[in-house]
């Protein structure tokens, strides 16, 4: 049986009771279908991106249904040749055998499928909060000639612009095969409690999108994939997409698991594991 994570609609009845009356729209965003982009149905959609060029993003992996693995529903990067980072969301309840994942094209349909040998969900992750959201999938071989990308290690003020990319369909409705990206603004600490109220926890979560005009953003089924700061060659993860109220509208940013502010939480689990 699947996780809960590729069943919601945004939040979902348990996960929404949690948030209270004043976020009734939140939600993670793993769920996959074909529809109008809004964060309040259940498509998944790089909001206001562009396709993906071959090996932009050579970490980057789908996550799908083993049973189904033409089904993916949640994205993730390889942190190590053998290990990708999700979101706990869209790991929580999950067994080994339930998922697979996919690595190895920007053409998700010329992936490569790899199996799971162990899921390890962040010990302090929240469902009713999503605070803490992030978990690890160690696989059964490592990926050849893998390309981790780096995690975060600090949390500055101001990351600047930053990139989310993931699988799903575009602006106009439609489920292209290709990984699509976009540029998003970080976005402060103060004005994501702004937007967000107590629903922001500035200790495990960041926001970043076009708080003046929206139009770019993540959705759902994005989740789990890697928010990056990137300068030329040099790529750096600094967060996990998580949840956010609307797709892509002004003033209402995506919010992502803070990497950088979780960096030794995520190391610790790797040691120990």
């Amino acid at each position: 049986m699947r996780s809960n994570s590729r069943n919601l609609v945004r939040l979902g009845a348990g996960l929404a009771a949690g948030f209270g009356a004043a976020a009734l729209t939140m939600a993670p965003t793993g769920a996959f279908a074909q529809e109008t982009p809004t964060r309040n149905d259940s498509s998944p959609n790089v909001i206001g991106g562009a396709p993906a060029a071959a090996g932009q993003y050579p970490w980057m992996v789908a996550l799908a249904d083993a049973a189904e693995p033409s089904y993916n529903y949640c994205g993730g990067s390889l942190i190590e040749d053998d290990v990708v980072l999700t979101a706990a969301h869209c790991a929580v309840g999950d067994g080994p055998g339930d998922v697979l994942v996919r690595h190895g094209s920007v053409d998700i349909t010329a992936t490569e499928t790899y199996a799971v040998a162990d899921i390890h969900v962040a010990e302090a992750f929240d469902e009713a909060t999503l605070a803490h959201d992030w978990a690890l999938i160690r696989l059964a071989e490592p990926v050849p000639e893998a390309e981790p990308i780096t995690l975060a290690a600090a949390d500055p003020v101001d990351w600047g612009a930053l990139e989310v990319a993931g699988w799903g369909v575009d602006d106009e409705g439609e489920a292209p095969n290709e990984l699509r990206f976009v540029e998003v603004p970080h976005v402060s600490d103060e004005e994501c409690a702004g937007a967000y109220g107590s629903s922001f926890h500035a200790d495990s979560m960041l926001c970043a999108g076009d708080l003046e005009s929206g139009g770019v953003d993540a959705c759902q089924g994005d989740s789990g994939g890697p928010l990056m700061w990137t300068e030329g060659d040099r790529a750096v993860q600094v967060g996990v997409v998580s949840w956010g109220e609307g797709c892509a509208e002004p003033g209402l940013p995506g919010v992502y698991a803070n990497v950088g502010a979780l960096h030794g939480d995520i190391r610790d689990a790797l040691a120990a594991w």
